[in-house]
Formats: structure tokens, C-alpha cells, sequence
């Protein structure tokens, strides 16, 4: 503290020179006096630099003369909080002895700063290669998962089996037949839907034969949805059929009453749309998940499985 007062000192001493001549000198000796004492600031500094290390050299080798690679090894990792070779520490002496002239040393302080420096740069390129390979480890840990979902036939205790996922797919039929209508219009574009069209349509016909076949249907579907015995995946895509198929029917009820028709397009557009979601739903089953990523849809279909699902 001591150096640095009056160094301070000195150089206050100095500026108050260069503003005393500022009246009288040319522009000249203010040049030749300003860099005096940039440079006999510069020289201060380095003298403080060199006490500090000076310092810091009598801390390590305890008022001794010299200490052992070894001992220097321990205070530089202690101080820098890494890990030192042996070999790393002779070369920072340029294989002398590690005296408190040799590590008070300049040159000894600028190698260990590029040393502490590539270290660190190493350790921060290996801890980014272990993440890399964690992700990767985790990508194809989850990959694996997936694929064995696919063909696993229980999954947390749930039947997840083949029959099981067709039968929780076949459900989809019911609201397909009821938004049959609205998707009549899409045959002109796609006549290539002709032969699905005629399969469904011996179904539609024994459904329609059936006194109140749709009421019957979603009364049992939402019954069997409630049974708890049955597998989850099942319940849940009855009760998704049941939502997706009043979808259908609300329009068709509500074209009853006014006793008049919708626009087309809404009809085929809220076709397309719910086509889509069974697509989706039909998917997922197949691959032995629950289709809930529908939003309003799924949240509807959790509401009406009550809390126990």
C-alpha cells in the first residue's frame, strides 16, 4: 500500500507539472513531459507487478530457499484449483530449481498463465464432447425405449398387445360412419377413395338398421370407457370415439332443427379435420400410445373418463 501511495504521488506530483507549464511551455515540452510520465508510470507498475510476485514466491516456498517440484506442484494446485503433472512443473522452470528467484521470475508467470490457460480451454472442449455424447447416449436410449414400446405387450402394467391395439383402433368406426356425409363432396377430387367408401358403406347401412344405432352405440362405448377392468389404452380411444362422434352429430342435430343446411365447405372442412385426428389416433394406437396430444380433444376425452382414469 505503501508503493502505491507514492506512486500515486509521484505521478500527481508530475501532472501538476505538466499543468503549471501549461501557461508557459510549448506544446513541444508538454509532449516530452506527459510521456515521462507515461513511461515512469509504466516502470511503477512493473515494479508492483514484480513485488507481487515476489510475494507470492516467498508464500510458496515458506521463507525458504527452495522447495521441491512436488511441494510447488500442491501450492499450484491449491492456488489454481486444477490438476499439475510433474512434468508440467519442471517445464515452467525451464528444469531449474524451484527457487524463490526462479518463481518470481516473469517468464515463469507468463508460461504458467498460458499453462492455466490451454488447461482450462482443454477441460471446457472435454466437458462439451461428454455432453455431446451424453445427448447422444440419451437419444438413443430413448430411440430404444420407443422402438420397444412398439412391441412390447404390457406397458406399466397395461395390456398393450396386438389385439388389444386393433380393437382400440377399430372404435374410430363409429364416428368415421356418423361424419360420413360431410366427406361425400371430397370423391370428386379423390376418386381414388372410391373402394374405402364401399367398405364402409355395408357398415353405415347395418348401423342405420338399427333402431337408434348411433345412441346405442356411444351409450356403449362410453359404459365400456368407464370400465375400469378394461385396458387404458382401450378406454381412452372409446371415450376419443364418443367425443369425436357428438362432433359429427352436432351439426347434423342442429341442421334438424333450423331446417336448413350448412355451408358445404364447413361440412367438409370439419370432415378433413376430424378425419385427421382419427388418422392420428388410429396411428398412435397402432404403435401402442395413448393418442392424448389433441388438446381441447383429449381434454374434452379426459373430462368425460372422469378422475379414476
Amino acid at each position: 500500500p505503501a508503493t502505491v501511495s507514492l506512486s500515486a504521488l509521484v505521478v500527481a506530483r508530475r501532472r501538476q507539472r505538466v499543468s503549471n507549464l501549461g501557461c508557459r511551455a510549448d506544446p513541444s515540452d508538454l509532449e516530452k513531459e506527459a510521456a515521462r510520465i507515461r513511461a515512469e508510470a509504466s516502470a511503477l507498475e512493473e515494479e508492483q507487478r514484480q513485488q507481487r510476485r515476489a510475494q507470492r514466491a516467498l508464500e510458496w516456498t515458506g521463507g525458504q530457499k527452495s522447495i521441491s517440484v512436488a511441494q510447488l506442484r500442491m501450492k499450484l494446485e491449491k492456488e489454481e484449483k486444477m490438476d499439475f503433472s510433474e512434468n508440467e512443473v519442471r517445464d515452467l522452470l525451464d528444469f531449474k530449481e524451484a527457487s524463490t528467484d526462479n518463481l518470481s521470475r516473469e517468464e515463469f508467470e507468463v508460461k504458467l498463465q498460458m499453462l492455466v490457460s490451454a488447461k482450462k480451454e482443454t477441460q471446457r472442449a472435454l466437458e462439451a464432447v461428454a455432453r455431446r455424447e451424453e445427448e447422444k447416449e440419451a437419444q438413443v436410449a430413448s430411440m430404444k425405449e420407443e422402438i420397444g414400446s412398439v412391441f412390447a405387450t404390457e406397458v406399466d402394467g397395461e395390456d398393450r398387445s396386438l389385439p388389444t391395439r386393433l380393437v382400440a383402433s377399430l372404435v374410430y368406426i363409429l364416428p368415421l360412419m356418423d361424419g360420413f356425409q360431410f366427406g361425400l363432396p371430397l370423391l370428386e377430387i379423390f376418386p381414388a377413395a372410391l373402394p374405402f367408401v364401399k367398405l364402409i358403406a355395408p357398415l353405415l347401412m347395418l348401423k342405420n338398421a338399427i333402431p337408434f344405432g348411433t345412441f346405442i352405440f356411444l351409450i356403449l362405448f362410453q359404459a365400456q370407457a368407464r370400465n375400469g377392468d378394461l385396458p387404458q389404452i382401450l378406454r381412452f380411444n372409446l371415450a376419443q370415439a364418443v367425443v369425436l362422434d357428438v362432433l359429427f352429430i352436432v351439426p347434423d342435430f342442429f341442421m334438424s332443427i333450423i331446417s336448413m343446411e350448412l355451408p358445404t365447405s364447413f361440412l367438409v372442412a370439419l370432415f378433413v379435420i376430424l378425419f385427421g385426428v382419427m388418422v392420428y389416433s388410429v396411428t398412435l394406437t397402432l404403435l401402442g400410445k395413448v393418442p392424448d396430444g389433441l388438446g381441447g380433444i383429449s381434454d374434452m376425452t379426459r373430462r368425460n373418463l372422469g378422475r379414476g382414469f
